[in-house]
This record gives C-alpha cells, sequence and structure tokens, in this order.
C-alpha cells in the first residue's frame, strides 16, 4: 500500500477542503414561510458546510441496492465526516454516519481498530460511489483524492429492514 509523504498529505487535505467549495452551498439566510423576512442566519453551526455529496450502496444490511446519500466536510484534526442520510427530500432519515482519516492516522490504531475501518481506494469501486452534484472532471479529482484515505461507517439503524430507529446500532464492516 502506497503511503503519502507529510507534503503530500497536507496538499490531499487541502484539496479535499477546496474541492468541498465545488457543491452548492446552504443558503445563511431563510425566508419566514408566513411573512417573507430572513430569519436568523445557521453561520458557524457545527451542521453548516456539508455539502460534498456522494451516493453509495451497500451500507445497509437489508438491502444492499439502497442508495446511502453521504453529505460531508473537513472538521478538526484533519478529518472528514459525512453524515448519512436513507434519501434526498428534505424529511430523509439520518441514518448513518462516517469518519474518515488519512493513511498515518489509521496506521496509528491498534491492529483491532484497524479492522473497523475500511481502504477507500477498494471500497469506492465496490459501492459504486457517485458525486452526483460535480462534473465527472470535478468528481474524478474528488475520488483520486479520497482514495488513500480510510473511513469508518457508524449505522445508526438500517432504513432498509424499518421504518422505526429500531435495532442496535453498529460499526458498518464494509465487505
Amino acid at each position: 500500500m502506497r503511503r503519502l509523504s507529510i507534503v503530500g498529505l497536507c496538499l490531499l487535505l487541502l484539496g479535499l477542503v477546496g474541492l468541498l467549495g465545488i457543491a452548492p452551498r446552504l443558503t445563511d439566510a431563510h425566508q419566514h414561510p408566513s411573512s417573507g423576512e430572513a430569519i436568523a442566519t445557521t453561520e458557524g453551526k457545527p451542521f453548516e458546510g456539508f455539502t460534498l455529496h456522494l451516493d453509495a450502496k451497500m451500507h445497509f444490511p437489508g438491502d444492499p441496492a439502497m442508495i446511502a446519500h453521504h453529505y460531508c466536510k473537513t472538521v478538526g484534526g484533519g478529518m472528514i465526516e459525512c453524515l448519512i442520510f436513507d434519501g434526498e427530500a428534505d424529511d430523509a432519515h439520518l441514518v448513518a454516519a462516517e469518519t474518515i482519516v488519512s493513511p498515518e492516522v489509521y496506521d496509528g490504531f491498534d491492529p483491532a481498530e484497524q479492522k473497523l475501518w475500511h481502504y477507500h481506494k477498494t471500497e469506492l469501486p465496490k459501492v459504486e460511489a457517485t458525486l452526483p452534484d460535480l462534473s465527472p472532471d470535478e468528481a474524478a479529482t474528488v475520488v483520486a483524492a479520497a482514495e488513500e484515505t480510510y473511513g469508518k461507517v457508524y449505522l445508526l439503524w438500517d432504513p432498509s429492514a424499518s421504518d422505526l430507529p429500531v435495532g442496535q446500532p453498529s460499526v458498518r464492516i464494509m465487505q
């Protein structure tokens, strides 16, 4: 497995941060439904910035073909985090989260912890990952930057098995 130099890792992370700006951003002010007046902004809130949209299969044990809709952003400590929904509608359910780390962070984990993570270079093709909001060239750049990273998916509940959040949360081991 190829290892990135510190400079290469920094360039990779800077590239991912820059690429997050490609996808459409949420607006800071919203219209009040009855008056049309702008209501409070959400600037500076932790839920802001999840704008990189990735779709992938094989995340839900009850239906491996069901699409998991990831919305990702960079966060402190050089990590990337994704909120995973069961759809794209305004009322889609938050069903999972993914944390993404560099090879250097992954290498610092003990072997038992490493077994809970998946290598994106081998996983992205398996799950038929797409970036529907990006042009093919932009998507290829993001995929190339993400290939050397590792991810860990925390499944809150399986929406393919139930319409309600039942069952035990788990770390989804990608096969």
